[in-house]
Protein backbone atom coordinates (compact mmCIF):
# COMPACT_ATOMS: atom_id res chain seq x y z
CA UNK A 1 0.00 0.00 0.00
CA UNK A 2 1.28 3.41 -1.03
CA UNK A 3 2.19 5.50 2.00
CA UNK A 4 0.37 8.92 3.17
CA UNK A 5 3.46 10.57 2.35
CA UNK A 6 3.97 9.12 -1.21
CA UNK A 7 0.87 10.07 -2.61
CA UNK A 8 1.47 13.54 -1.02
CA UNK A 9 4.68 13.90 -3.15
CA UNK A 10 4.11 11.72 -6.18
CA UNK A 11 4.97 14.28 -8.24
CA UNK A 12 7.93 15.82 -6.78
CA UNK A 13 7.82 18.19 -3.86
CA UNK A 14 4.83 17.48 -1.42
CA UNK A 15 1.83 19.25 -2.33
CA UNK A 16 -1.09 19.30 0.63
CA UNK A 17 -4.07 20.42 -1.23
CA UNK A 18 -7.02 22.25 0.80
CA UNK A 19 -10.24 23.24 -0.78
CA UNK A 20 -12.89 25.31 0.71
CA UNK A 21 -16.61 25.18 -0.20
CA UNK A 22 -18.59 28.41 1.69
CA UNK A 23 -20.63 31.52 1.88
CA UNK A 24 -17.64 34.00 1.72
CA UNK A 25 -16.18 34.80 -1.53
CA UNK A 26 -12.65 36.31 -0.56
CA UNK A 27 -10.02 33.58 -0.08
CA UNK A 28 -7.02 33.31 2.44
CA UNK A 29 -4.00 35.38 1.53
CA UNK A 30 -0.52 33.01 1.25
CA UNK A 31 0.47 35.06 4.17
CA UNK A 32 -2.29 33.39 6.40
CA UNK A 33 -0.72 29.92 6.13
CA UNK A 34 2.40 30.65 8.85
CA UNK A 35 2.09 29.50 12.02
CA UNK A 36 4.82 29.22 14.52
CA UNK A 37 7.43 30.02 11.91
CA UNK A 38 6.11 27.43 9.51
CA UNK A 39 4.59 28.12 6.50
CA UNK A 40 4.82 26.67 2.90
CA UNK A 41 7.69 27.28 0.45
CA UNK A 42 4.81 28.01 -2.40
CA UNK A 43 1.17 28.82 -2.07
CA UNK A 44 -0.85 28.19 -5.53
CA UNK A 45 -4.32 29.34 -5.85
CA UNK A 46 -7.43 28.37 -7.62
CA UNK A 47 -11.14 29.35 -7.70
CA UNK A 48 -13.22 26.08 -8.58
CA UNK A 49 -16.20 26.60 -10.99
CA UNK A 50 -19.01 24.12 -11.54
CA UNK A 51 -20.96 23.74 -14.65
CA UNK A 52 -23.66 24.40 -14.79
CA UNK A 53 -23.02 26.53 -11.66
CA UNK A 54 -25.31 24.48 -9.34
CA UNK A 55 -23.52 25.72 -5.90
CA UNK A 56 -24.62 28.90 -4.23
CA UNK A 57 -21.13 28.62 -2.73
CA UNK A 58 -17.45 29.75 -3.43
CA UNK A 59 -14.98 26.56 -3.66
CA UNK A 60 -11.16 27.51 -3.85
CA UNK A 61 -7.94 25.53 -4.24
CA UNK A 62 -5.24 26.17 -2.07
CA UNK A 63 -1.89 24.07 -3.43
CA UNK A 64 0.50 24.37 -0.22
CA UNK A 65 4.04 23.20 -1.03
CA UNK A 66 6.65 22.13 1.10
CA UNK A 67 9.81 19.97 1.02
CA UNK A 68 9.22 16.60 1.50
CA UNK A 69 10.78 16.12 5.09
CA UNK A 70 8.71 18.47 6.07
CA UNK A 71 6.15 15.84 6.16
CA UNK A 72 7.92 14.06 8.76
CA UNK A 73 7.73 16.49 11.34
CA UNK A 74 5.89 14.79 13.95
CA UNK A 75 4.02 18.55 14.68
CA UNK A 76 2.86 18.18 10.52
CA UNK A 77 -0.26 16.94 11.23
CA UNK A 78 -1.15 19.85 13.85
CA UNK A 79 -0.11 22.39 11.43
CA UNK A 80 -3.19 21.12 9.20
CA UNK A 81 -5.68 21.03 11.30
CA UNK A 82 -4.90 24.74 12.43
CA UNK A 83 -4.66 25.58 8.97
CA UNK A 84 -7.95 23.70 8.40
CA UNK A 85 -9.62 25.46 11.20
CA UNK A 86 -8.56 28.83 9.97
CA UNK A 87 -9.97 27.63 6.25
CA UNK A 88 -13.46 26.55 7.54
CA UNK A 89 -13.86 30.04 9.32
CA UNK A 90 -12.58 31.84 6.57
CA UNK A 91 -14.83 30.23 3.79
CA UNK A 92 -17.89 30.20 6.34
CA UNK A 93 -17.87 26.62 5.19
CA UNK A 94 -15.78 23.44 5.15
CA UNK A 95 -12.47 23.05 4.10
CA UNK A 96 -11.20 19.39 3.34
CA UNK A 97 -7.27 17.96 2.49
CA UNK A 98 -7.27 15.62 -0.02
CA UNK A 99 -4.74 14.30 -3.10
CA UNK A 100 -4.44 15.69 -6.54
CA UNK A 101 -7.10 14.56 -9.01
CA UNK A 102 -9.41 13.95 -6.03
CA UNK A 103 -11.66 17.04 -6.70
CA UNK A 104 -15.27 17.05 -8.71
CA UNK A 105 -18.21 18.58 -8.04
CA UNK A 106 -20.48 15.37 -8.23
CA UNK A 107 -17.64 13.57 -5.79
CA UNK A 108 -18.02 16.08 -2.91
CA UNK A 109 -17.53 14.26 0.82
CA UNK A 110 -18.77 10.83 -1.37
CA UNK A 111 -18.14 7.19 -0.47
CA UNK A 112 -16.11 6.66 -3.29
CA UNK A 113 -13.33 9.41 -2.85
CA UNK A 114 -13.38 9.15 1.10
CA UNK A 115 -9.94 7.25 1.21
CA UNK A 116 -8.31 10.07 -0.77
CA UNK A 117 -9.52 13.11 1.80
CA UNK A 118 -7.08 13.14 4.96
CA UNK A 119 -8.64 16.32 6.54
CA UNK A 120 -11.68 18.42 6.93
CA UNK A 121 -13.22 20.37 9.16
CA UNK A 122 -16.79 22.17 9.29
CA UNK A 123 -16.34 26.19 10.31
CA UNK A 124 -17.13 25.95 14.12
CA UNK A 125 -15.80 22.58 14.93
CA UNK A 126 -12.81 20.75 15.92
CA UNK A 127 -10.67 20.06 12.35
CA UNK A 128 -9.69 16.51 11.84
CA UNK A 129 -6.53 14.96 10.15
CA UNK A 130 -5.79 11.20 9.43
CA UNK A 131 -2.34 10.84 8.73
CA UNK A 132 -2.52 6.77 8.21
CA UNK A 133 -3.83 5.07 5.01
CA UNK A 134 -5.90 2.20 6.84
CA UNK A 135 -7.80 4.49 8.37
CA UNK A 136 -8.43 6.04 5.51
CA UNK A 137 -9.57 3.31 4.13
CA UNK A 138 -12.13 2.55 7.23
CA UNK A 139 -15.85 2.06 6.91
CA UNK A 140 -15.86 4.57 10.07
CA UNK A 141 -13.43 6.85 7.87
CA UNK A 142 -16.32 6.20 5.15
CA UNK A 143 -18.99 7.22 7.63
CA UNK A 144 -17.00 10.58 8.76
CA UNK A 145 -17.17 11.91 5.30
CA UNK A 146 -20.82 11.28 5.01
CA UNK A 147 -21.55 13.34 7.46
CA UNK A 148 -19.43 16.10 6.42
CA UNK A 149 -21.31 15.27 3.29
CA UNK A 150 -24.33 15.88 4.86
CA UNK A 151 -23.47 19.16 6.58
CA UNK A 152 -23.02 20.13 2.60
CA UNK A 153 -25.99 19.14 1.53
CA UNK A 154 -28.35 21.23 4.29
CA UNK A 155 -25.85 24.38 4.30
CA UNK A 156 -25.58 23.88 0.18
CA UNK A 157 -28.76 22.34 -1.82
CA UNK A 158 -28.01 21.44 -5.27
Amino acid sequence: MISLKDAITWSGPAVVILFTIGQADSRLDPGEFELSGTRPDEVGLYEMVSEPEEWEATVWEYDLTFEDDRLDDPYFPSYLREFLRRAAAHAEGIAWLTFEGAFHFDHLFTDDIADQIYGYCVAGDEPVVVWDREIMKSDQWKREIRETRSVLDRAFPA
